[in-house]
């Protein structure tokens, strides 16, 4: 027991901290609490230095969220995510920026393939373009040829047996639509609002949507490079010929310089048998080469 007549100041810290209040003399109070509180004031501010220098896991004074450590932890992890987030969207715009360049590419490709289509097209007196359609003629606007539109159109058509088609319009047509709105939908996912992760999903999507749609084009620029190829021009149908003018031509079964062959191979020996008519002696006459008996 410490003699309480003593200075304050002589008693261990320890031992004055653990002195029950009871126990102090009423004189000496004052000075043993004033000692007592500065030693407790010492040890907080000692505790709060220790907490501070992140080495010890007690969080006697600083909050959880105040000890240097956490601290330091969480704003590694908040410079981490910020890091990822940074690179999702730098893969983000990289996607978006491929894929509209993709979509640039495959709508000239298109308006290639467009003008081709056009170029190919039966062309009227006043310059309409006309797609055939089956057994009529449609122009431009898909309205069907009639009377003397018609017949000029299916004259048109005899000098270009494989002029394009009402059908290869409306799928050219269709293409280019098709890839416009997909290049819109990319834009406007790309410059809206909304979380990096779900502008993603949403271009996976349009990736995906782009994809089938460049394989079902090739696949039917496959498929009519295939029938193009192996297309023969009947010129010998009856519906065709009809087109021409009905009785006005005659169907040939042989080749026209046959034909011309054949005529005037006629027509040498039907004028010989005129002179040798016109010329009795001649009848008469020996041969070449012939033996005179």
């Amino acid at each position: 027991m410490p003699d309480f007549n003593d200075d304050p100041d002589a008693i261990p810290e320890g031992q004055l901290l653990a002195l029950p209040g009871g126990t102090i003399p009423a004189g000496r109070l004052t000075a043993f609490f004033t000692r007592k509180a500065a030693l407790l004031r010492q040890q907080d501010l000692d505790e709060l230095a220790f907490e501070r220098s992140g080495n010890s896991t007690r969080h006697f004074i600083l909050f959880a969220d105040q000890d240097p450590k956490i601290r330091q932890q969480r704003e590694a992890e908040e410079r981490r995510r910020a890091w990822l987030a940074e690179q999702e969207m730098l893969d983000y715009t990289e996607r978006c920026d491929r894929l509209l360049a993709e979509i640039d590419y495959e709508q000239r490709a298109i308006e290639k393939h467009r003008k081709e289509i056009e170029d190919n097209a039966i062309r009227l007196h006043d310059g309409r373009r006309v797609y055939v359609d089956g057994d009529q003629y449609r122009d431009e606007s898909g309205t069907v040829l009639k009377g003397r539109d018609r017949d000029e159109a299916a004259e048109q058509h005899l000098l270009n047996p494989d002029a394009s088609t009402w059908e290869q319009k409306q799928d050219i047509d269709r293409q280019a639509e098709e890839m416009k709105r997909l290049r819109e939908k990319v834009l406007s996912n790309q410059n809206g609002g909304g979380a990096t992760a779900e502008k993603q999903e949403r271009l996976q999507g349009y990736e995906q949507e782009f994809a089938q749609k460049v394989a079902a084009r090739q696949q039917e620029m496959g498929t009519t490079a295939t029938a193009a190829a192996g297309a023969v021009p009947d010129y010998g149908s009856a519906d065709y010929m009809a087109e021409l003018g009905g009785g006005e031509y005659e169907l040939s079964t042989v080749p026209a310089f046959t034909d011309a062959a054949q005529a005037n191979g006629q027509t040498q020996i039907v004028g010989q048998k005129d002179v040798d008519t016109e010329n009795p002696q001649a009848q008469n006459a020996p041969k070449a080469g012939a033996l005179k008996l």
